[in-house]
């Protein structure tokens, strides 16, 4: 080789060197983020509580939608049917994930027999799957996370019986499945068709903390800007480790004030950083192709989504009217909503009959 050809070569290097410092996306994978909301309200809620609840929800899916960012809001039975209008509009967007939070606010599963706890997982997911509109699909529920991280392997069995193919009660290092103490990606638990999902967790004074800002706010005692600077830190510490980052934000925590600010200043800080967001669907199925030995059958099913809504359907809400009756006029009720798309917020207003619904809006 010449000289000219040793100094073209060099360059040529040289040149592939810096292209891959310039264009992180050619050499690494991008950070993942799933960031899962929890659609709280009080327990027998007045009407007050529910337009809080309500404001406070679309408050953090407004910095959700306008950006094409990805999220999983969990939603327990009392919310889906306190808040249907609200809860059936965020399950229609495309980039939203709806979940199940168990039923009643403030419940614990791990303290009733299975059989209590099956009859009342499946009381929530009968209300959630049924917050649909007419001519559209039916909300398709593959996750769930239990209040207060309370569960066992009751809540486990409960969960295959409804097809449910992932449990996000786990939190990174502190609540996992003998033997995966360090895993920060979902895996299969042993002897379950069900991925656990862990929370991801980081230290608090010196104490090792899952990432929720209901927990962190209530338990730990940390301001808006510094449950911020938390985020931030281990969002970076799990990019250069390549590790997801799954973070809990309560529509009642951070839906308002400093904590709304941290979020969205998070979310922000996060996409700056070539952050991609992914519901927890998504996140499961990143971590199954990872690892093809560990891959369910019942994970690709969930991937082909919902089920349509027959025209003439009325479902287990025996006060609900069928989508024919609706689209009649019969029973409806009226609700207004907030919604952000881009730059304006539309103010729609909708009309629902209770479970099955035929929307329209009005700017």
């Amino acid at each position: 080789m010449n000289k000219l050809s040793k100094m073209a070569y060099a360059i040529f290097l040289f040149s592939i060197t810096l292209l891959g410092m310039a264009v992180p996306g050619l050499c690494q994978e991008s950070p993942v983020v799933n960031i899962i909301v929890d659609a709280d309200i009080a327990h027998a809620p007045s009407s007050d509580d529910i337009k809080v609840a309500g404001d406070s929800l679309i408050n953090l899916v407004n910095e959700i939608d306008p950006m094409g960012r990805n999220v999983t809001i969990f939603v327990s039975g009392e919310m889906a049917t306190a808040y249907r209008l609200g809860v059936t509009s965020q399950g229609t967007m495309t980039n939203h994930e709806l979940a199940l939070y168990g039923n009643n606010t403030g419940e614990n599963l791990a303290s009733l027999s299975a059989a209590e706890q099956g009859a009342i997982l499946k009381d929530a997911n009968n209300m959630l799957y049924h917050c649909y509109v007419c001519g559209g699909k039916h909300v398709n529920i593959k996750g769930f996370r239990p209040q207060g991280f309370e569960q066992n392997e009751d809540t486990l069995r409960g969960l295959e019986n409804l097809s449910i193919i992932y449990d996000a009660g786990f939190q990174e290092g502190l609540i996992y499945s003998p033997g995966h103490e360090k895993d920060v990606w979902p895996y299969l638990i042993d002897g379950f068709k069900l991925y656990a999902v862990p929370i991801s967790t980081a230290k608090v004074n010196g104490e090792d903390s899952v990432l929720y800002d209901k927990y962190i706010k209530e338990q730990m005692g940390l301001s808006g800007s510094q449950w911020q600077d938390l985020l931030q830190s281990k969002f970076d510490e799990n990019a250069k480790a390549g590790a997801p980052t799954v973070v809990i934000f309560s529509n009642l925590v951070s839906g308002e004030g400093e904590y709304l600010d941290a979020y969205t200043n998070f979310l922000d800080y996060a996409e700056g950083n070539g952050a991609r967001f992914l519901t927890t669907l998504q996140l499961v199925d990143m971590a199954a192709a990872k690892n093809p030995g560990n891959t369910l059958p019942e994970l690709e099913q969930a991937k082909l989504g919902a089920k349509d809504v027959s025209p003439t359907e009325k479902g287990s809400v025996t006060t609900c009217p069928t989508c024919d009756q609706a689209s009649a006029g019969k029973g409806a009720s009226i609700i207004t909503f907030n919604i952000k798309k881009g730059k304006q917020c539309l103010n729609c207003t909708n009309s629902t009959i209770n479970s099955t619904a035929n929307s329209t809006a009005a700017a």
